[in-house]
C-alpha cells in the first residue's frame, strides 16, 4: 500500500473507479454492444439474403433468356414450315388452275373447230344449192323454156352428184 501512497494513489478511489468502470462496461455491453451486434448481424443477414436473391434472379433471367431463345427458334421454324406449306399449296393450286385453264381452252378450241366444220358444211351445202339453181337458170336460159319442178330437181340432183364427185 505504501507503493500506492508513494505514487499518490488512493486505493479506495482506485477500487471505486474500477467498480465504476466495470459497471460502465456492463451497462455499455447490455445497452450498446448487444443491440449494435444484433443490428450488424441482422444487416449482414439481409445483405447475404439480397446477394442470394440477386444470384437467383440472375439464374432465372439466364433461364428465361434460354427459354426465350428456344421459343423464338421454335416459332421461327414453325413460321418457315407454314411459309413452305403455303408455297406448296399455292404451287398446287396454280398447277390445278393451269390444268383447268388448258382443258377449258382445249374444249373451247374443239368446240370452235366443230362449229367451223359445221358452218363449212352448211356453207358447202348452201353453195351447192346456189350452184344448182344457177345451173338450172342457165340451162333454162339455154333451152329457153321453163322447167317444171320435178325436172329441175332431177337436174339439180344430177348437178350436185357431178359436183360431189
Amino acid at each position: 500500500m505504501r507503493i500506492f501512497q508513494a505514487f499518490g494513489l488512493d486505493i479506495k478511489l482506485l477500487i471505486a473507479n474500477f467498480v465504476n468502470f466495470l459497471i460502465l462496461v456492463f451497462v455499455l455491453y447490455k445497452l450498446g454492444y448487444k443491440p449494435i451486434l444484433k443490428f450488424v448481424k441482422e444487416r449482414q443477414e439481409k445483405i447475404e439474403k439480397g446477394i442470394k436473391d440477386a444470384e437467383d434472379a440472375t439464374k432465372k433471367l439466364e433461364n428465361a433468356e434460354v427459354e426465350k431463345d428456344e421459343l423464338l427458334s421454335a416459332a421461327h421454324k414453325e413460321a418457315q414450315e407454314i411459309i413452305k406449306n403455303a408455297k406448296e399449296q399455292a404451287t398446287l393450286q396454280s398447277d390445278a388452275i393451269t390444268k383447268k385453264a388448258k382443258s377449258e381452252t382445249a374444249s373451247i378450241v374443239e368446240k370452235a373447230k366443230k362449229e367451223i366444220r359445221l358452218e363449212k358444211e352448211q356453207s358447202i351445202v348452201a353453195a351447192r344449192k346456189e350452184i344448182a339453181q344457177i345451173a338450172i337458170l342457165a340451162t333454162e336460159k339455154l333451152l329457153n323454156k321453163k322447167m317444171d319442178k320435178k325436172e329441175s330437181e332431177r337436174i339439180a340432183k344430177e348437178g350436185l352428184g357431178a359436183i360431189n364427185e
